[in-house]
């Protein structure tokens, strides 16, 4: 993770310098986008995992959009009786604050979603269970064209308890960072 964190840092510093101050949506533009990086569940059975999020976003003034967020995970399960994954699937709808920086534009973001838990246990028959839940985070866009940025977001799902099959686990929330890209449509 550290890695991901110092190759950002290092496209967003030669992206300053190459690219002029000229992103800024506009009203009515969309926007899609996808991110790849970690989940980290607050349950202390559960495993870091790997975690990929696509979103699409519509602005409603230059400055506030609305954003539709779809993502997935897999967090092993450790310290128990028994072995297994549990795999998360999660769609957000979150409104979200940009921040004016030129070529760099810091957010705010807020919102509800359902969480999606798909549990698979060693001598069990797999089993579901969905929550809703609400994730509040914030981030940055680093344009390196007019219509195209590197973007990197951290955020906090705050998601009650779920069931599987050998047990039922208190805390769904999870810390998500993810680093990826965003295109702007005209």
């Amino acid at each position: 993770m550290r890695v991901r964190l110092i190759v950002l840092a290092l496209s967003a510093a030669v992206t300053i310098g190459v690219s002029p101050a000229f992103a800024q949506p506009a009203t009515g533009q969309w926007a899609v986008g996808g991110s790849i990086g970690a989940a980290g569940p607050s349950d202390p059975s559960l495993q870091h995992g790997l975690e990929g999020a696509g979103n699409i976003e519509n602005y409603v003034t230059p400055r506030v959009s609305i954003r539709g967020q779809v993502g997935f995970t897999s967090w092993d399960i450790v310290g128990r009786h028994f072995t297994g994954s549990i795999a998360p699937l999660y769609a957000t709808g979150n409104l979200v604050y940009n921040f004016e920086g030129g070529n760099i534009h810091p957010y705010v973001t807020g919102g509800v979603g359902v969480y999606h838990y798909h549990a698979s246990e060693s001598g069990t028959q797999d089993q579901s269970d969905t929550k809703a839940g609400v994730n509040v985070g914030g981030g940055v866009e680093v344009f390196f064209s007019r219509s195209a940025a590197f973007t990197g977001e951290l955020s906090y799902h705050k998601v009650g308890g779920f069931s599987s099959p050998a047990t039922t686990f208190n805390d769904g929330s999870f810390w998500r960072f993810g680093a990826g890209a965003k295109i702007y449509l005209r």
